[in-house]
């Protein structure tokens, strides 16, 4: 998902980035639920007819399908802001909240589309300014990188347009 808020008094632009989410959080419990009644109650039919050692490989599946529901759901939480003033590019990024925050001078910065070799590949958007290079926007789909390329060369063109004006 790409959203993509101007400030026009302050010529500020901020841009939200976020993968899709496929499921909400109660689902997932919901899934979770299923998964656990059934496995646990082919486990008991089976402790029943007196093979036991069925039981703990129930339990632990349960435990490893839970985990991973947990472990995709947490990445789909994952986000990405792009702030874009005249003079600095700020680059936030973590799982709900800011855990890693890069700055640069936007003038000495561009924006880089890599083009995959093959079409099975994705493309990769990267921020780079003086050696450093960021990957953007890795979680999105093609159509939605097209957006944020799209969006992010009408942000610069306004900003070199305002500076022409201004000079």
């Amino acid at each position: 998902m790409i959203k993509i808020e101007s400030n026009k008094e302050n010529n500020t632009h901020r841009i939200l980035l976020r993968p899709n989410r496929s499921t909400s959080w109660r689902l997932s419990l919901f899934f979770i639920g299923f998964i656990t009644v059934t496995c646990l109650s082919i486990g008991l039919a089976f402790a029943f007819l007196g093979a036991t050692l069925i039981l703990p490989f129930a339990g632990l599946e349960v435990l490893l399908v839970s985990v991973c529901v947990y472990l995709v759901l947490r990445n789909s939480y994952r986000q990405e802001i792009i702030i874009m003033t005249q003079d600095k590019l700020r680059i936030e990024s973590g799982i709900g909240k800011s855990e890693k925050i890069i700055e640069y001078f936007r003038m000495w910065s561009y924006l880089l589309v890599e083009r995959p070799a093959h079409p099975w590949y994705p493309a990769h958007i990267v921020v780079t300014s003086k050696g450093d290079r960021v990957p953007v926007g890795d979680f999105l789909t093609d159509d939605e990188k097209e957006e944020l390329v799209v969006g992010l060369e009408t942000i610069i063109d306004s900003f070199n347009k305002n500076s022409i004006i201004s000079d």
